[in-house]
């Protein structure tokens, strides 16, 4: 990634941010009574306040990691995970705006289930997921992981209309095609899951290196219809690799 390719990401960034900041002042408003001067503490209100305002610290953290990332200041760190107790933790996070939506969701994970990951990356990724899917889940989402030979597959699926034609498939850091605006989306979310994926595995080459071989697979992530749910299912795939 160059130093233009970077300015992109930080435009991206900033005009996501500006969409939910600009929906925080507007609820905002209507939760203050214009003669009174009143606040009318709608349930409804707040927890829409506490979407938009994690959607925008979705984005920093995402933009923060990219540009540690870029300029070679994060190094991944890979430890022995309970899987099932990552998507748990996700999920609980993210059951007041479930609630609120009236969303149900289950986990289908061996609770024994570990591997070497970085669980910080994880988190931000997985955390990106279930709220983008929360916005497209008729009312059911479903996190999934299991072994699959010498790769975890992790996936979040939903009873939505499932993702646009030119969204599916694999999607790696590399492709231009992920930062392509599609259906309101502008990508960054989706770009940074693939980075997050690719870190799991061989460190992401420097300038230098490009033409380098892979010494061991990478991570990607991949886009889905007609899941278990019917749905969209966000798919990540991460190889086994020693634990730093």
């Amino acid at each position: 990634m160059n130093r233009m390719d970077f300015n992109t990401l930080m435009a991206i960034g900033i005009h996501d941010m500006k969409g939910s900041l600009s929906e925080v002042i507007s609820t905002i408003s209507e939760l203050v009574d214009p003669v009174t001067g009143e606040c009318r503490c709608e349930r409804d209100r707040l927890i829409h306040l506490q979407y938009e305002a994690q959607r925008v610290n979705d984005t920093l953290v995402q933009l923060l990691t990219l540009y540690r990332r870029n300029e070679g200041f994060y190094t991944p760190r890979f430890v022995p995970t309970t899987v099932y107790d990552l998507l748990e933790e996700q999920a609980l996070r993210q059951k007041p705006l479930m609630d609120y939506r009236g969303v149900v969701c289950e986990i289908d994970c061996d609770e024994d289930l570990t591997w070497p990951l970085d669980a910080e990356l994880m988190g931000g990724l997985l955390e990106n997921v279930i709220t983008n899917t929360l916005r497209y889940a008729g009312g059911h989402i479903l996190l999934t992981a299991a072994r699959d030979g010498d790769w975890l597959r992790i996936a979040v699926e939903d009873d939505g209309p499932g993702f646009p034609e030119s969204m599916l498939g694999r999607r790696d850091a590399d492709q231009q095609g992920v930062l392509e605006r599609s259906e309101g989306r502008t990508g960054l979310g989706l770009y940074f899951c693939a980075v997050v994926a690719q870190l799991h595995g061989r460190p992401f080459p420097r300038e230098a290196d490009e033409d380098a071989p892979a010494s061991e697979p990478t991570g990607f992530v991949e886009l889905r219809n007609n899941g278990v749910l019917g749905g969209g299912a966000f798919v990540v795939r991460l190889p086994r690799i020693a634990s730093r």
